[in-house]
């Protein structure tokens, strides 16, 4: 049986923690030793502060659609109206 050499990245560069396709001779990553203590609290406040910086991107197309969509149902509402039948000069029965 012939032994492997491990084959470092040709590539130029930094160190990189996947050298090349399915090469683990590398640096491990580093991993979090405790990922679930305080989750609860972190995705609170972390999400609070992610989503209020996204406030503005979604915040304002909303109120310009809900402002639009106020404004035609009450046109509408007046335009079937008997006022605003007798207003557009047409008669009302």
């Amino acid at each position: 049986m012939r032994p492997t050499i491990a084959r470092h990245s040709d590539m130029p560069g930094g160190k990189v923690y996947n050298l090349w396709w399915g090469d683990k001779s590398g640096p491990s990553p580093p991993w979090q030793t405790k990922a679930a203590p305080h989750w609860i609290r972190s995705y609170l406040f972390n999400g609070y502060r992610r989503i209020s910086g996204e406030l503005f991107f979604f915040g304002v197309p909303i109120a310009i659609g809900y402002g639009v969509y106020t404004w035609a149902k009450n046109y509408d509402e007046y335009q079937n109206s008997k006022a605003g039948h007798l207003a557009s000069g047409g008669h009302h029965e």
